[in-house]
This record gives C-alpha cells, sequence and structure tokens, in this order.
C-alpha cells in the first residue's frame, strides 16, 4: 500500500524533468504536509517584517552597485550557505561568497539581477499555501533551463567549489547540480551529531565534511562511500581541552527532552508521524525519576524549532522552569544534564557538566520520535551513561554515572580545513 504522498507523485510524474524537481522540493511538499505552522512562520519572516525586506534591499542594491570584482582578489572564489569564523576562509586562499537564497545583510553576496528575480519566484512560490504551486511541470522545465544562466555566472567569476550544510532542501539540490555541470567540487558541511545515518540525507554532494572520526565510521556504516567522508571539526569549536573532570550532582537538572516535531520525511521508504506529545510525555517520565530522589525542581530548554510556550502550558508549573537562556549559560548552570539525542551533548561536555542520556524505546528499539537511536546515544558509548527507561535512569542517578569526557575528541576534533586545500583547485 503506498504510504508516502511525495513518493507516489515522483514516481507517477508525466517525464523525467518532473520526476526529478519533485525530488528536489521533497522536503518543501512535506512542509505542507506534516507542518503547515512552520510554513506560515516563513511567511511571516518573509512577507511581514518590514526591517528585513529594507535589508533586503539594501543589501541586493550593494550587491548588484558594488560590483564583484571589487570584492574578489587573487584567492580562489567559493560560493557558501556555510558560515565561517571571520577571515578563515581567506587565510586558506579562498574568497568567501554568499548565494542569494542564503544571504546575511554583513556578508558578500554574489548574484546579478536575473538571478535575484529568480530566486523571488521560487520563494514565492515554496512560501504559497497552495501544494500545487510546487507540481507546475512547466515552471520545472523553466528552471531545469535557468540553470544555463547560472552555469554561465559562476563560470565567468570561476567559483571553484560550493559548499553547503545540507542537501535535503531545493535550493543545495539545485545549485549541486548547477556545480556539476561546471566540473567543480560540492561540499555539505555536517552541522550537528546526527540522529540519522542514511544515504538518502547529505549524499548528494562529493564530500561530507564531519566533526570527527566516530561520525565518519558512522558514515560508513551505514553505506557511504569512505572516499567522500572527511573529518574537518567544527568552526565554533576550536582549542578542545584534551581533558575535563565534569561536575555531576542534582542541585541543578536541566532537561533536554526529545525533539518529537518532524516537519518533512527524510526518506521515501521510512515514513515517521511525529508525535509532537512526546515532547510533553519525555519530561513527565523524567519529572516522575527526579521527584522520586527528592528533586522539587529541574530546568528544561526545547529544540529551537518547537514552541516552548505551547510546551510549558502542558506542565507542572510547580515543578519545572523553562530556561531560555543561551545555552552556554544555561550549561555553565547546570550541575547535570539529562537528555536524548542531541548535539547539546557535545557542548555539555565542553562546558564540563556530565549529560545522561534518556531515550525510551520500543521492543524493537524505535525512540519517542519514531527513530532507531544512533550512536553514542544506541548504549554502544560505553563511555556514556544511557538509559532506556525510567528505572534505567534511576538506577544512573542513584549511582552518579558520569561520561567519560575523553569521548568528545571521537565525536569533534579542533577545525581543522586544510584538508580542502586537496580537494579544490
Amino acid at each position: 500500500m503506498d504510504k508516502y504522498l511525495v513518493k507516489y507523485l515522483r514516481e507517477n510524474a508525466e517525464n523525467e524533468i518532473a520526476k526529478k524537481y519533485i525530488d528536489f522540493f521533497k522536503i518543501e511538499l512535506d512542509w505542507h504536509i506534516y507542518n503547515s505552522e512552520f510554513q506560515k512562520s516563513i511567511q511571516n519572516e518573509t512577507y511581514v517584517d518590514l526591517k528585513r525586506k529594507l535589508y533586503k534591499l539594501f543589501q541586493y542594491s550593494n550587491t548588484l552597485l558594488s560590483g564583484f570584482d571589487k570584492k574578489a582578489n587573487k584567492n580562489l572564489n567559493i560560493l557558501s550557505s556555510v558560515a565561517f569564523p571571520d577571515g578563515l576562509l581567506n587565510n586558506l586562499g579562498y574568497n568567501f561568497f554568499k548565494p542569494i537564497w542564503n544571504s546575511h545583510i554583513k556578508t558578500n553576496v554574489f548574484e546579478d539581477f536575473k538571478t535575484i528575480n529568480w530566486y523571488h519566484n521560487v520563494r514565492k512560490k515554496i512560501n504559497s499555501k497552495n501544494f500545487n504551486e510546487l507540481l507546475d511541470v512547466e515552471w520545472y522545465h523553466n528552471l531545469h533551463e535557468f540553470q544555463n544562466h547560472l552555469v554561465s555566472e559562476y563560470s565567468k567569476k570561476d567559483f571553484r567549489a560550493l559548499f553547503l550544510g545540507t542537501d535535503q532542501i531545493f535550493y543545495s539540490k539545485y545549485c549541486i547540480e548547477v556545480f556539476n555541470k561546471m566540473q567543480r567540487p560540492t561540499f555539505v558541511f555536517s552541522h550537528g551529531l546526527p540522529g540519522i545515518y542514511s544515504k538518502e540525507v547529505d549524499n548528494r554532494s562529493d564530500y561530507l565534511m564531519v566533526w570527527g572520526e566516530k561520525i565518519r565510521e558512522n558514515y560508513i556504516e551505514a553505506g557511504f562511500d569512505s572516499s567522500k567522508i572527511k573529518v574537518v571539526g567544527h568552526p565554533k569549536y576550536k582549542d578542545i581541552p584534551k581533558n575535563k573532570t565534569l561536575r555531576s550532582d542534582l542541585s541543578d537538572v536541566l532537561v533536554i527532552p526529545v525533539s518529537s516535531v518532524t516537519p518533512h520525511q527524510h526518506e521515501y521508504d521510512s515514513i515517521v508521524l511525529s508525535n509532537p506529545s512526546m515532547v510533553v510525555l519525555y519530561l513527565y517520565k523524567v519529572q516522575a525519576v527526579l521527584k522520586k530522589l527528592g528533586i522539587k525542581k529541574a530546568r528544561y530548554r526545547v529544540h529551537p524549532s518547537i514552541d516552548s510556550n505551547w510546551i510549558y502550558s502542558f506542565l507542572d508549573k510547580n515543578f519545572y522552569i523553562k530556561d531560555s537562556a543561551y545555552l552556554t549559560i544555561s550549561l555553565n548552570k547546570a550541575s547535570l544534564v539529562i537528555g536524548s539525542t542531541s548535539t547539546v551533548l557535545l557542548e555539555s561536555l565542553m562546558q564540563g557538566v556530565n549529560y545522561l542520556v534518556f531515550e525510551p524505546h520500543d521492543d524493537e528499539g524505535i525512540n519517542m520520535c519514531g527513530y532507531k537511536a544512533v550512536p553514542p546515544f544506541d548504549g554502544s558509548e560505553k563511555r556514556l551513561g544511557v538509559a532506556n527507561s525510567e528505572y534505567e535512569l534511576e538506577e544512573l542517578l542513584r549511582s552518579n554515572v558520569v561520561a567519560d569526557y575523553t569521548m568528545i575528541h571521537d565525536y569533534i576534533q579542533d577545525l581543522d580545513l586544510t584538508v580542502i586545500k586537496d580537494l579544490i583547485c
């Protein structure tokens, strides 16, 4: 039985162009199905915020009037939606330019007037409430033809590579194909500890740049070509201490619940229907365990994509305190973090506080978000305390199990982008 609308539409498309572009717009089509509220938030950001509109107008004008050649120099040119510390790429011999679909006010942006108009047309269709706006076969042919313009413009300015934060959104897939036509390499820079390892996610680019050797091994285990996975660390983390003594007690517990709101499907054949109430259920489960140990208060913080006020309306206000501080401030206050699958694990260890993983799952190993847990959250990492039930969490807390800080060096290394020197010419 067919269970996924976008897969059905792709398989029954009238021609190969339509099939390809339905795949290109897979995530954006999913937003209409699985998270209409997410779509509304995009519209509000795009069309309501006048200040942002004016900033964009200034930026586009500056881009068109200032001239590309004034910003470029003898360094090689890179088109990148990934942010790096100031001067880092320049020191490696590269000029950093943002694409129009991922531009920021204070960054160099390269696009011409024709491309700006193209971008606004695409954005308008993506933001439309009409699902069928993204199923226009004639428009697909226009998009396909417009790639020739981008190939011409990007070739004139001699862009040597494309850097992306993911390959899942339309613009990424589209530009990867543009750079393939130019025979220039494409790179996806992983932006966190993966919650899923799948050959359908971040596998379109020539290279996938990851934080640490363990992550590289996990991708290879999932079937990725080993030659495309490169360990480079992450721009946010430099000079990671070799060792730390982690604080771990119950005086100020911070809880990081599951992120059980899925606005899109990662794969075509493994459909996960999200249940937003799992975030609340997770917090109640942790509360039950902590109260057994005499804890009367705890802080919690949800993933930025989830409305924390909506979650708070379900909770026991006498027990839970909503944490809205910057993450580093929040972690510096914490005496212990109890959390699910999250990059906060690494952040927590780097801030010197213990992290206990609480990942309840069913008999088939499916967690509260509908996925199978992956390393290091699946219990395979023996240097990390992992609980799959309230009973196991209580035992970890009573025994004061503390993570081995040194594991962090397997999952993230100091930033080192020198490997790209051999991949870009």
